[in-house]
């Protein structure tokens, strides 16, 4: 399975879960729990990081779009649509997701959670919420990174910073 992430380089392999998100919670993590974070396509990779840059031109030079391979046999689940809860996609984030990614979190049983993600209508791409206490995360291997973020193209309207 490939999973993709945007962050600085120098993160790439850290795997602690120890970043914003554990500081400040996110949708599917209250303060203070240990979580990652991933896109199941590139696509939707960018366009979460998307969420919290107002202009492409604004994207930190060190991001690289990061490319990792899980083994097939990694215990991951995905939460049923049926049970999202109404508000799952409103921002700020509502405790409702907090709650139901922290108890999974703190269950603790499985290595991943594919979750929809909020960037894309209707929830119709995923992010894969990640244990980084579940012994499975030495099976999270980065495969490569690129700094190629955007073809050129997209952003053709927007002077060059």
């Amino acid at each position: 399975m490939r999973l993709y992430r945007i962050c600085p380089e120098k993160y790439l392999e850290n795997y602690t879960g120890l970043g914003a998100s554990y500081q400040d919670g996110a949708r599917w993590n209250k303060p203070g729990q240990a979580v990652l974070y991933f896109a199941a396509s590139p696509a939707t990779a960018l366009l979460e990081m998307a969420n919290y840059l107002p202009s492409p031109r604004l994207v930190p030079k060190n991001y690289r779009l990061g490319i990792y391979a899980l083994n097939e046999s990694t215990s991951v689940s995905t939460f049923p649509d049926n049970k999202l809860p109404d508000n799952w996609a409103q921002f700020p984030w509502p405790r409702s997701t907090q709650q139901i990614g922290g108890d999974w979190l703190e269950y603790g049983r499985e290595f991943g959670l594919f979750v929809p993600s909020a960037a894309v209508p209707q929830g119709l791409e995923k992010n894969l919420v990640v244990n980084p206490r579940h012994p499975d995360v030495s099976s999270l291997k980065l495969v490569s990174s690129t700094a190629e973020l955007f073809n050129k193209r997209i952003f053709s309207g927007f002077d060059a910073p």
